[in-house]
């Protein structure tokens, strides 16, 4: 395991996680876009990603019992089927990337997405055909496995569905618990998850629970109508820090 003394900023860590499970809690998702645009600012992402799978599966785990009467099932095999295809080619991205560039890849990416986010809902619901959802499942695949941010292509896809918050957030927890699982299995068998990632996740598994919990809290209490404020902003600090730092160390 990887000495305690040898992991820098854990104070920084602990918070980033906390925050991001509380967003993960109330909204289903954002844990890890929030967590890993953080935490690749004092970890490499060969580190933060699988540290990140873990924590974001394991957060997830008391989630799923409460979501699984509100889920759409259609739409979660269909979005299965395609995080099939998608998963083996973020991986691949993962382990042959260097460092700097993956870092900044990601930062631009969660700020992309989120840009997208902040557009709301048109009036008329769009129509979740099997082809295109299956599509978002692979985009959503990939992003999982590259950069455990798999969450972010699924939300945006869902903006405008018709479907309820619940519903959103019951589908999201679900199929991101299974992607977060089978790229988790796919980072084992290719060597790039070991025991060095067990100290960085015992570290940070207490506030991520606590975190997750206290969303959950927060959601049934409040039902909120729609999730903007509380995801986007804090989504939106951390992408432009993350570009702004990746841009500094390449250039």
């Amino acid at each position: 395991m990887i000495p305690l003394a040898d992991i820098q900023h854990f104070e920084w860590a602990a918070l980033l996680v906390a925050v991001a499970a509380l967003v993960r809690g109330y909204t289903g998702f954002g844990f890890a876009a929030i967590a890993i645009t953080g935490l690749n600012l004092i970890w490499p992402p060969q580190l933060s990603v699988p540290v990140i799978l873990l924590l974001d599966l394991v957060g997830t785990l008391g989630l799923l019992k409460p979501a699984y009467q509100y889920v759409d099932r259609p739409l979660i095999v269909r979005l299965g089927a395609g995080a099939l295809i998608g998963i083996p080619g973020g991986l691949l991205i993962l382990t042959q990337l260097p460092e700097s560039l993956l870092k900044l890849t990601i930062s631009f990416s969660v700020l992309g997405m989120t840009l997208i986010l902040f557009r709301r809902p048109q009036s008329a619901a769009r129509s979740l055909t099997t082809g295109k959802t299956c599509l978002i499942g692979s985009v959503s695949g990939a992003f999982t496995a590259a950069a455990s941010v798999g969450g972010l292509p699924v939300v945006c896809y869902l903006l405008g569905s018709g479907l309820s918050p619940q519903v959103q957030r019951a589908s999201m927890v679900v199929i991101l618990a299974a992607t977060d699982l089978l790229a988790l299995l796919l980072l084992y068998l290719n060597d790039v998850f070991d025991a060095d990632l067990l100290t960085p996740f015992l570290m940070l598994i207490l506030p991520t629970l606590i975190g997750v919990q206290l969303g959950q809290w927060g959601f049934h209490r409040l039902q909120p109508a729609s999730f903007h404020s509380v995801a986007l902003p804090v989504l939106t600090a951390l992408s432009l820090s993350g570009v702004g730092l990746g841009i500094y160390r390449i250039f």
